[in-house]
């Protein structure tokens, strides 16, 4: 009878080497093949007193199998979400030349073409005061409306000044405060701005604004047709 030595390190001789895929680590059958590798290297040099038993082969390869389907799982949720990126992404392309509503501090003007801006009211106000502002700081447009339910709502500026003097082209801020009796009510304003292009990405594509700066299609309140 020949003698094993149980103490004697493992002979790579008997793990059958696969030339195809080496580098592709995350490929599930090289995974299984590698699992069986080893586990034929651990049957022949088991130590012949206390021998694999069945329940712990059994174990290994439910391990194995479930951490290969993991792997594919994941490779299938990775590209049905590289999918969907791509298809957001050729969406997203379409709204260039189109003019969208964003939160903003500001509003851009052209001379002689109506402006529409907005607000969104967080609740009930009985009042709210929209000014939009010239440099200096002092009121050219104020629009005050009574008893106002939570919403979004749009309006049109003429171009006016509160002289009814046309107002050149140029970027003004605002101001938006909106009370119900004697107490704030959180309120946002809503400037229109023109998509001049698009910058993918993976998480939230960037929208080129031009003058009105950047933003994100989460941030889009409305899309003008």
């Amino acid at each position: 009878m020949s003698n094993i030595n149980i103490n004697s390190s493992i002979n790579n001789n008997i793990i059958p080497k696969n030339t195809n895929n080496l580098n592709d680590t995350h490929n599930p059958l090289n995974l299984q093949n590698n699992f069986l590798s080893l586990l034929m290297a651990q049957i022949k040099n088991q130590d012949p007193t206390d021998p694999i038993k069945n329940t712990e082969l059994t174990s290994q390869l439910a391990q194995i199998n479930t951490a290969t389907g993991i792997e594919r799982l994941n490779n299938t949720v990775s590209n049905f979400s590289d999918k969907i990126n791509q298809n957001q992404n050729i969406q997203v392309s379409s709204l260039i030349g189109h003019r969208i509503m964003i939160p903003s501090s500001q509003v851009v003007h052209t001379k002689d073409i109506s402006t529409e801006f907005g607000i969104d009211l967080i609740s009930h106000a009985t009042s709210v005061e929209i000014k939009i502002l010239d440099e200096k700081g002092n009121p050219i447009y104020i629009k005050t409306i009574k008893n106002v339910q939570p919403g979004v709502y749009s309006f049109i500026w003429d171009g006016l000044d509160i002289d009814n003097n046309t107002v050149p082209t140029g970027k003004y801020n605002v101001s938006v405060i909106a009370k119900n009796q004697d107490k704030d009510v959180p309120v946002q304003f809503l400037s229109e701005a023109l998509v001049n292009s698009i910058i993918t990405s993976s998480i939230d594509p960037i929208i080129d604004l031009g003058a009105m700066g950047t933003t994100t299609l989460s941030k889009i309140y409305k899309i003008f047709k």
